[in-house]
């Protein structure tokens, strides 16, 4: 689904432009997923370190960007289903911080100087799920704690993606 931002021009005078709301939430995801591997692995904080960090940073304010686009348009046919999808993703971002976060975690030390403000992340991140769940569960009429309706291997296979290698290992 596809909407046109703005009415006739954006702040700068330009045209408006193509919210791709689904390939964003997409793209968002592969980001939490590359941060929940990280948590979950054991990779090397010296060549890796930095760049989850980046990653993490990324994902946060691109969650938080298209959370707000989708929370301000009720009109959005695929609306639900753009709701659920961002709860469960800023979910488990807040979960995969909390993981990695952990004392004796792998990147544990390394994230040491930036805690701080990745806990403040996982807080932030563990609340718009909340506020998230909440607003389809108003929405919708459903329980907001009812099951995706397609799991994420699903969804990664219908929109083309390859499994993140813990998803391969569990399998």
């Amino acid at each position: 689904m596809v909407l046109y931002r703005g009415h006739f021009f954006d702040y700068n005078r330009r045209m408006p432009h193509v919210i791709h709301y689904e390939d964003d939430i997409f793209i968002a995801d592969d980001l939490v997923r590359v941060v929940a591997d990280a948590a979950s692995l054991e990779p090397d904080p010296e060549v890796l370190g930095d760049m989850v960090l980046a990653i993490t940073r990324i994902a946060d304010s691109t969650l938080r960007r298209v959370k707000d686009l989708v929370l301000q348009n009720d009109h959005l046919v695929e609306r639900p289903e753009y709701l659920r999808l961002l709860a469960r993703s800023t979910l488990a971002l807040a979960e995969a911080l909390s993981d990695m976060l952990r004392p004796g975690a792998p990147l544990s030390a390394s994230m040491a100087s930036s805690s701080d403000e990745l806990e403040r992340i996982a807080m932030a991140q563990r609340a718009a799920s909340a506020e998230l769940r909440d607003v389809l569960g108003g929405t919708s009429g459903e329980d907001s704690r009812a099951e995706d309706l397609v799991s994420g291997d699903e969804l990664s296979g219908l929109l083309g993606s390859e499994p993140s290698p813990t998803q391969a290992q569990k399998r």
